[in-house]
């Protein structure tokens, strides 16, 4: 039931949606296989079920709104390719996965190998700083070659945290070396873990390597981590639509060293920075109750001050209104990218700031 306070697209959409598991197996990086969810329109009527996940260690059941295995409605529909955290898993936000499916997507949430709590080791942070974008970018043709309604031709990015930078990038920002080692001559923290091993990773996904990929036309980034990796240079050569929604109290991809730089370097004609006052790293995550039987698992999708269900519409409502307007060309949907915060009713943009170019 939709709460009094939501904005306006945080509604669920006219598409009845269904939802399929599909292995994408990249036999050019020695049958690198990813497990992908992907929620798309149908016809007939919405079922519910259950995905069955977990945090950290914990066990959890994700209700959701979908039909296992429908057949996919006919038409094409744009291609939207979800970026999980580090670690994470592809129901990281199934909840803004299904809300876009019924908005007119396909969405192709990945499961990177390596990256999910169970595979994730001290080895796999350096390596999936490549792996990542280039699953990505793998995963366009073969989504679209399995799920033909969708257009691998009118494609966005989808990532939080880890995932953020992975899209970015993917996108064609690439690493930098020297940004990150003047950025760790005074800042030796975070993403400077990486640097010792930059240059290898420099040389698959830095600036002269990574390049603009034109079947991506817009991205959506939640939290994004690793700004320093990729620096100002790629940043400014950087032209998609790009929306950056933040916290503003993040610890993990920290907002003025993450989040708000990739919003101020980016040199995109149309970009968006969300902020969510007194937010840290989670307000945009699945956190089911049984996490609170474990206290670590807890703490992986908890907010101390933010209303999960309200910070959920709030992503409901920005994604569908970014991806809508750039990918859809759904001119009244960018009305709502507007900093006066458009549709919002009295009293409920406290804590919400919306920022643009």
């Amino acid at each position: 039931m939709k709460r009094p306070d939501a904005p306006p697209l945080a509604t669920r959409g006219t598409w009845v949606v269904g939802v399929k598991t599909l292995q994408l197996t990249d036999v050019s990086r020695q049958n690198r296989t990813i497990t992908a969810e992907v929620w798309y329109p149908t016809i007939g009527t919405q079922q519910s079920l259950v995905y069955e996940s977990v945090v950290g260690q914990t066990p959890v059941r994700i209700a959701g709104r979908a039909n296992r295995d429908a057949t996919p409605a006919n038409g094409r529909f744009p291609l939207i390719v979800a970026s999980h955290g580090q670690p994470g898993t592809r129901f990281q936000f199934a909840y803004l996965n299904e809300h876009l499916a019924s908005r007119g997507f396909v969405v192709a949430a990945l499961e990177h190998p390596g990256s999910t709590y169970q595979t994730l080791t001290q080895q796999n942070y350096l390596t999936s700083i490549v792996d990542r974008p280039l699953d990505i970018l793998f995963a366009i043709a073969e989504v679209a070659r399995q799920v033909p309604g969708a257009d691998a031709h009118n494609v966005g990015l989808l990532g939080y945290s880890y995932g953020g930078y992975s899209v970015i990038n993917a996108a064609g920002a690439g690493l930098d070396g020297d940004a990150l080692r003047e950025y760790c001559r005074s800042n030796n923290e975070g993403p400077c873990f990486a640097l010792p091993f930059f240059a290898q990773l420099e040389a698959q996904r830095g600036l002269n390597a990574a390049r603009p990929d034109p079947r991506i036309k817009a991205v959506f980034a939640m939290a994004p981590y690793g700004q320093p990796w990729i620096g100002a240079r790629s940043l400014a050569n950087f032209k998609l639509p790009l929306f950056v929604a933040v916290g503003e109290a993040d610890d993990v991809a920290t907002y003025r060293r993450d989040g708000l730089e990739y919003f101020r370097k980016a040199g995109s004609v149309d970009k968006y920075l969300l902020t969510l006052a007194a937010a840290q790293h989670n307000p945009f995550v699945e956190c089911p109750p049984e996490v609170r039987s474990r206290e670590e698992d807890y703490w992986r999708c908890w907010e101390p001050v933010w209303d999960l269900e309200r910070s959920h519409d709030l992503a409901r409502h920005f994604a569908a209104a970014f991806f809508m307007r750039f990918l859809q060309n759904h001119r009244e949907a960018g009305a709502f990218l507007s900093p006066g915060l458009s549709g919002f009713k009295p009293r409920t943009t406290l804590g919400v700031k919306l920022e643009t170019r």
